[in-house]
């Protein structure tokens, strides 16, 4: 983790999204589930229970540019260090307080070239970095996870991973 200075809120947010993904009643046999040992991969996988078909995810928690639901940009990123991660299908970033979640599937992200970015971590020195853009992105709203689940209920049904499944 390249800012260990979120780790704990990072987890704490990841855990009460879960929670709340899981305890949706909607009759779509879709669980949610965190790995509980770190693997400096990925934060978890989301599971159809009947089909046996799952998407592997990445979670985030944004500080800054996106609250309240409301993103400040038109694009989303993401570190190349995790697309190159060819198990992860799903970038999951929730806003700062913790009121939606924006979503973007990493196969769209993949269709744009990297650019080089100055990149923001807990150590003093700048890092250089890639990220990848895409305009690719919905958010959803913690009071409406249903509709976070039908998508992604449609995405493993259609085998359809990118926007076009929003």
């Amino acid at each position: 983790m390249k800012r260990p200075s979120m780790y704990r809120r990072h987890e704490q947010s990841l855990r009460e999204f879960v929670d709340r993904f899981n305890g949706v009643k909607d009759g779509l046999p879709l669980v949610m589930q965190i790995y509980h040992t770190e693997n400096y991969r990925d934060d978890g996988v989301i599971v159809d229970t009947r089909r046996g078909s799952r998407i592997v995810f990445d979670w985030e928690i944004r500080e800054k540019y996106f609250q309240s639901g409301q993103f400040r940009f038109s694009e989303v990123g993401q570190f190349e260090r995790k697309l190159k991660k060819g198990e992860i299908g799903l970038s999951l970033q929730c806003d700062c307080d913790q009121t939606s979640v924006l979503v973007v599937w990493h196969a769209d992200l993949l269709k744009e070239k990297p650019k080089e970015v100055v990149l923001k971590t807990d150590h003093p020195q700048a890092e250089q970095g890639r990220v990848r853009y895409t305009p690719y992105f919905k958010i959803y709203p913690y009071s409406d996870l249903k509709a976070l689940r039908a998508m992604l209920h449609r995405a493993i049904r259609s085998g359809t991973f990118d926007h076009t499944v929003f």
